[in-house]
């Protein structure tokens, strides 16, 4: 178990933490990141994940610039590496790295700088490089947080964070820390710190790169099995309204498979009929129940004969509907507009 570390004039201490596997293509840049930084890490932790290429090696050779440890283990996944990153380290702040992005030279005094002035979860600003398209010149992403103290609402809809956070031992510790998944550890652990009130709050100025290429974890895994894994956690948490949106954005990615695992219910417990809710009533209509839900409605469009889903609160208000797909999937995304933020399109890296 590693001591804490603690500066002696009272300024944080910090941890920059990088889970690495078959990184030897990048994970020089990401240490030189280390090393140019205007205020510069207490500590920095690499933990090679089970690297068949040269990872470890490279990354010890920055040693004697850097106050850095590396620590080879056999793979169990990123969020096993972030883990044991963090669990060998004594700062009193964490900050991500990922061994193909880099630091920017201010993200450790500009993060820092963030937290001081409102103690949370601190997001990166980011500069994104993507291969093949811009020739090595980095654009800005215009990083937004909701317009909202219910943070955790909008988070359950969609992980608005990239990575690059910084955040606090405290607060890491008091909400679980990493847990086991496929992918989209980051997301699970924002879920917690955003249902804990934890805020989230922007530097002023760009810290990180990210780079997208075709080597990246996100580029080769099934995003909805992921996303349906970490939603799956959180949907009997919280208040009821919390419970909805987590079900609703659940639905959306998991199709009929989720409704038919509710409750049945008789067309007549429906608190409307069939055609108000848009449904022919020559067709049989399935009726689904749920507390939080409400009641699920699949059949034929009245007009088109295509296949609908609407989701019903118990006083009759629509609260999705959409097309369903061959495949039992839902054709679009419409929900409820306050979880829509204005002028806004979503992209998985960010809002722009």
């Amino acid at each position: 178990m590693p001591l804490t570390v603690h500066d002696p004039v009272g300024t944080p201490t910090v941890a920059v933490i990088i889970p690495v596997l078959n990184g030897a293509a990048h994970i020089d840049h990401a240490l030189a990141s280390l090393v140019t930084q205007t205020v510069p890490p207490t500590e920095v932790v690499v933990v090679d994940d089970g690297s068949d290429d040269d990872t470890y090696e490279r990354a010890g050779r920055w040693a004697d610039l850097l106050p850095l440890r590396v620590i080879r283990g056999e793979h169990g996944g990123t969020w096993h590496a972030r883990q044991t990153a963090i669990a060998a380290t004594g700062s009193e702040l964490v900050l991500q790295l990922d061994a193909d992005d880099m630091l920017l030279p201010g993200a450790v005094a500009a993060m820092t700088k963030a937290y001081a002035e409102r103690p949370g979860l601190i997001a990166p600003r980011r500069l994104l490089l993507v291969e093949n398209e811009t020739e090595d010149i980095p654009r800005p992403v215009t990083e937004r947080l909701p317009d909202s103290d219910d943070q955790y609402a909008y988070m359950l809809v969609r992980n608005y964070l990239g990575v690059g956070c910084l955040y606090s031992r405290k607060d890491y510790e008091a909400v679980g820390g990493y847990r086991p998944c496929r992918y989209a550890e980051d997301w699970d652990l924002w879920l917690r710190f955003a249902a804990a009130r934890i805020p989230v709050s922007l530097p002023i100025e760009p810290t990180y790169v990210y780079q997208m290429h075709s080597g990246n974890l996100s580029s080769n895994i099934d995003i909805g099995a992921t996303d349906l894994e970490i939603l799956g956690r959180f949907l009997e948490d919280g208040d009821a309204h919390h419970r909805l949106i987590a079900k609703l954005a659940y639905l959306q990615r998991a199709g009929l498979p989720y409704v038919q695992s509710l409750e049945e219910r008789a067309p007549a417990d429906s608190p409307v009929a069939a055609t108000a809710a848009g449904l022919s009533e020559d067709d049989p209509v399935e009726v689904r129940y749920d507390r939080d839900l409400g009641y699920v409605l699949v059949g034929r469009a009245a007009e088109t004969g295509d296949r609908r889903l609407v989701v019903l609160s118990p006083d009759g208000q629509r609260r999705l509907r959409s097309a369903v797909l061959p495949t039992g999937l839902l054709e679009s995304n419409e929900t409820d507009p306050v979880h829509h933020w204005e002028g806004c399109d979503l992209t998985w890296w960010g809002w722009h």
